[in-house]
Formats: C-alpha cells, structure tokens, sequence
C-alpha cells in the first residue's frame, strides 16, 4: 500500500507478536512505514526549506503585508 499522507490518513496494520510474518507481511509492513515517514518528511521539509508548500517554509518564511494586515485586524477585534 502506498501512503495516501498528507491527504488523507494511512489505516495501519498492527501485527500481534504471535502473527507469522507473511500475516501480515513483514516487508510490506516495513514498505509502507517507510512511505509514511518520506510524505511526513517532505510535508515537513528541511531546515531553510524553499518548497514553498513545506510547513518548514511556512513557519520561517517572512509575512507579508496582507498577512501583517490581517494579523492586526485580528489583534484589534475588526
């Protein structure tokens, strides 16, 4: 399976310590936490991302003056 993050939440298999490890399968299991962790990776970004659509990006990217408007309209109850 491959992840459907972040658009949509993965539904995970959670193996019992006495599943045999075809049931489920052992290397799909591994295959798809890994899939996981790449879209939580790429959602995230890297330090100083510039993928604009990264929340690393978002976070330090610097306001402009819409925003700052609407910040202050905000603080001012308008």
């Amino acid at each position: 399976m491959a992840t459907g993050f972040p658009t949509s939440l993965d539904a995970l298999t959670n193996p019992l310590s006495t599943d045999a490890l075809t049931s489920p399968s052992h290397a799909d299991q591994h295959s798809n936490v890994n899939d996981g962790v790449e879209a939580l990776q790429a959602k995230v970004g890297v330090t100083s991302s510039a993928v604009s659509t990264s929340l690393d990006y978002k976070v330090n990217k610097p306001l402009n003056s819409e925003v700052l408007a609407a910040i202050i309209l905000m603080d001012v109850g308008a």
